[in-house]
């Protein structure tokens, strides 16, 4: 970053540090993060940020890099980091994480690099990750302890996600009604639909829609482990949640009717037509594609929360691409508006 001591505008989010679940990767992630930058001759300007603050727009004109926790919005000088789908790893993206990245925004951009991974390597890196987080019941969010009995007959899963979640703004098709489309064309083929329900969902809305789906005997409401849903499902159908690509590492084909930074590898669909299409002819992606993307989103384009020279690697090749915004928010008002944001998010989380 050149001979002289620049600026880099650390965003710290003390809320998530204190998380019973996942603050201890944050931390681990943060500690590499500062031994990153401790070896390239910057000064640090340290900004806490309030749980919630997320959707707060961060300025992206020239000035400092700005390394930035768990925000979208358009690329400038900013570097934005969020835990990804399978710890220990974390996306750095330029615009933001899930539906907001570059990387969903932008796949074309990729597409290349993804495409000359080496077959073998790829097909070995998923085979080994995903067994590792099958035997270990692992996933983002604590698994009931897996169970030995399967689910008779061939079936269709669907993981739900929250629906005041950030990234249900990369629905093309509305949950509830997509639910009714997935079951009946997976009971055309004669497949049982099982739904797992987000273990942090309560929605009244979905409640409605969960107790109308239990009284067809085509459908399964279950909460055990992803491990027992996953491996034996003919489909895993949803929209952008991380399970979906929890299941692409199990070597499930995906449906999705959302946008996300894993696009490339499911069958996208539009349309309630294209998701029943779908459903009764799946045409995903090849499974050497597949494991081509997965592993090069895991090993290329995240970084481990514990490797600093990979971090370090990250923050040097980020060409800033700053534009004017005309933006004159002071930083006194920008953290105004983050904990006004962390106020109202905490009362859409709790009533909604």
């Amino acid at each position: 970053m050149g001979a002289l001591r620049k600026t880099v505008t650390l965003e710290v989010p003390e809320a998530w540090f204190m998380n019973p679940e996942d603050g201890d990767r944050h931390r681990l992630f943060y500690s590499a993060l500062l031994s990153a930058l401790a070896g390239m001759r910057v000064l640090i300007d340290p900004v806490w940020l309030p749980r919630g603050a997320e959707r707060a727009a961060r300025p992206t004109a020239s000035g400092n890099l700005v390394i930035s926790f768990h925000s979208y919005g358009e690329a400038g000088n900013i570097l934005r980091c969020k835990e990804s789908y399978v710890p220990p790893f974390y996306t750095m993206d330029r615009m933001g994480y899930s539906c907001f990245s570059e990387l969903a925004r932008f796949p074309e951009r990729f597409r290349d690099q993804i495409g000359a991974g080496d077959d073998r390597a790829a097909a070995s890196f998923v085979s080994r990750l995903g067994h590792e987080l099958r035997q270990g019941n692992r996933s983002k969010y604590p698994q009931p302890p897996a169970e030995a009995r399967h689910i008779a007959g061939g079936y269709v899963f669907v993981p739900l996600q929250l629906r005041n979640d950030s990234v249900a703004q990369g629905l093309w098709l509305d949950s509830r009604a997509a639910l009714k489309t997935i079951v009946d064309a997976a009971s055309a083929r004669g497949l049982t639909t099982v739904i797992k329900r987000h273990p942090r969902c309560r929605s009244r809305r979905i409640d409605a829609v969960l107790q109308e789906l239990r009284q067809r005997p085509e459908v399964v409401l279950s909460d055990r482990s992803i491990y027992d849903l996953i491996p034996d499902a003919e489909l895993v159908v949803g929209a952008n949640s991380g399970v979906l690509f929890e299941a692409l590492l199990q070597d499930r084909p995906v449906i999705s009717f959302a946008a996300s930074d894993f696009g490339m590898a499911v069958q996208q669909v539009r349309s309630h037509v294209e998701l029943a299409a779908a459903i009764a002819r799946p045409d995903p992606p090849s499974l050497s594609w597949r494991h081509k993307f997965l592993f090069w989103y895991l090993c290329s384009y995240c970084v481990r929360a514990d490797d600093s020279f990979q971090i370090g690697q990250r923050i040097r090749s980020f060409n800033p691409d700053p534009k004017p915004d005309g933006s004159t928010v002071t930083r006194v008002g920008l953290r105004l508006n983050w904990y006004l944001l962390a106020i109202m998010d905490r009362i859409r989380r709790r009533f909604f």
